[in-house]
């Protein structure tokens, strides 16, 4: 959190490509400790994209690898030095309960690429993977308690359980934290769940062994881009059915490698169910437009989307759909696709939502039968696509 009030304290610049931003920090052993509260801050986004730390430390320059601290105890140990300096009234003011906790490590001067990847690849997934583990225990209630984010995943499950109805073995890319597996397992479903987050995989499968059926789960920690490798693998598929939905191809700087993966890992005439963030939203294009915010009816246009110009807190790419049809055109055809929201606003404008409360059932049925209506069905916050491998 900016602690610009802060300066008869050890004074701290974060240099970042839109200037400079003034920290409280703690610095200890080689490490200096950073807190952002709010999880829309652009700063820390900035900072863990690259894993690259430029700090300016009472007028003198110092440079790091950032990473994000995800692990509760090391978490609550941080908080507790920033409670020692800063005192009570201070850490309660600005500290207490953060979105995010910030190491840079000062003997390093930038973060050491994987084998077979640069270094802006391997930062930009190490940090994509922190951010999903960070927030695993909580990321249930970031969808339950918003409507527009459970109607989207209600949307989303009905399609599922129609369209899977006779699937056996199916594949989930970007299971999170199996908000549509668990549904899918006590159906009678064989799951295999991917997901980056180790984290999501384990808060996955505490969920199916608590409900009675982590016989039919089947978990692996592997990113969206990665898939091809598990199609390599001669034990993994063929599958009867995919879907990836609202999350792990939105995070994917470049989709080409997914569509043959998937074409391989799927049977002839299987499908796979996507939900993608949408580069026209007829909502925002509309409202925005009326109120003279230009920048956020048209942020989508450039990806990845802007961190302000999105309500996501990570980098995320947004599409058309007639650039993903293409994408998948050599392997795939389109059987469905509808709007999701099209009427109703972003989860990020729910309170548009809220003020249609006693009504808001109604106003999700409309939603639904003109979400699935052309050219419509194009124009949606997201769009919900179901392609069928080809023979």
């Amino acid at each position: 959190m900016v602690a610009a009030d802060m300066d008869s304290l050890e004074s701290l610049r974060l240099r970042t490509p839109h200037g400079t931003v003034p920290l409280g920090f703690v610095r200890q052993f080689g490490f200096v400790y950073l807190i952002a509260r709010a999880r829309s801050a652009q700063w820390p986004v900035e900072l863990l994209r690259t894993g690259r730390a430029e700090l300016v430390i009472r007028e003198e320059n110092a440079v790091g690898t950032a990473e994000l601290i995800t692990v509760r105890d090391d978490r609550e140990k941080i908080l507790g030095l920033f409670r020692a300096k800063y005192g009570p009234e201070a850490f309660s003011r600005w500290y207490e309960n953060p979105a995010r906790v910030i190491r840079v490590d000062l003997d390093r001067g930038s973060p050491t690429p994987s084998v077979g990847e640069s270094r802006g690849t391997s930062a930009y997934y190490s940090w994509l993977t922190a951010e999903f583990d960070n927030v695993a225990d909580d990321y249930d209630r970031h969808i339950t308690g918003n409507r527009i984010n459970l109607l989207l995943r209600n949307r989303s499950l009905a399609v599922l359980e129609r369209r899977f109805a006779n699937a056996r073995r199916i594949l989930e890319i970007g299971c999170g934290s199996g908000m549509e597996t668990l549904p899918l397992l006590e159906a009678g479903h064989e799951v295999t769940a991917v997901d980056i987050s180790g984290r999501m995989l384990d808060t996955v499968r505490h969920k199916a062994e608590r409900a009675g059926v982590s016989e039919r789960l089947t978990t692996r920690e592997l990113a969206a881009r990665n898939l091809p490798t598990m199609a390599e693998d001669g034990g993994a598929g063929p599958f009867d059915a995919a879907f990836s939905t609202f999350g792990a191809l939105n995070c994917e700087p470049d989709l080409a490698p997914i569509p043959g993966a998937l074409y391989r890992l799927l049977k002839p005439d299987a499908p796979f169910v996507t939900a993608v963030y949408n580069r026209w939203c007829l909502f925002e294009l509309m409202g925005y437009s009326l109120t003279f915010q230009p920048g956020r009816a048209f942020g989508r246009v450039h990806n990845p989307v802007p961190v302000g110009a999105s309500r996501f807190c990570v980098d995320v790419f947004a599409h058309s759909v007639g650039d993903f049809e293409r994408l998948f055109r050599a392997g795939f055809r389109r059987e469905r696709l509808e709007a999701v929201p099209i009427v109703l606003p972003p989860s990020d404008l729910v309170q548009y939502a809220d003020r249609f409360e006693r009504h808001f059932d109604l106003l999700a049925a409309w939603d639904a039968r003109l979400g699935r209506r052309w050219p419509l069905n194009r124009f949606g916050d997201h769009f919900l696509i179901t392609f069928v491998r080809r023979s």
